[in-house]
């Protein structure tokens, strides 16, 4: 078995156009792209996060 699990998301036109233009100058694909976004976001989420319970 895989360890990806395919999703369905719905972007806004100009959205999805910005992002393909950003992988194409990335060399990379659209999915990849995403992919490479929302770790960052997440890792920059949960950073925060674990920051905030050790102020406490």
């Amino acid at each position: 078995m895989s360890d990806i699990s395919k999703t369905t998301i719905n972007l806004p036109n100009d959205l999805k156009k910005n992002l393909k233009k950003m992988a194409i100058d990335e060399d990379t694909s659209l999915s990849g792209l995403i992919l490479k976004m929302i770790n960052e976001g997440y890792e920059a989420r949960t950073k925060k996060e674990n920051d905030s319970v050790e102020d406490i």
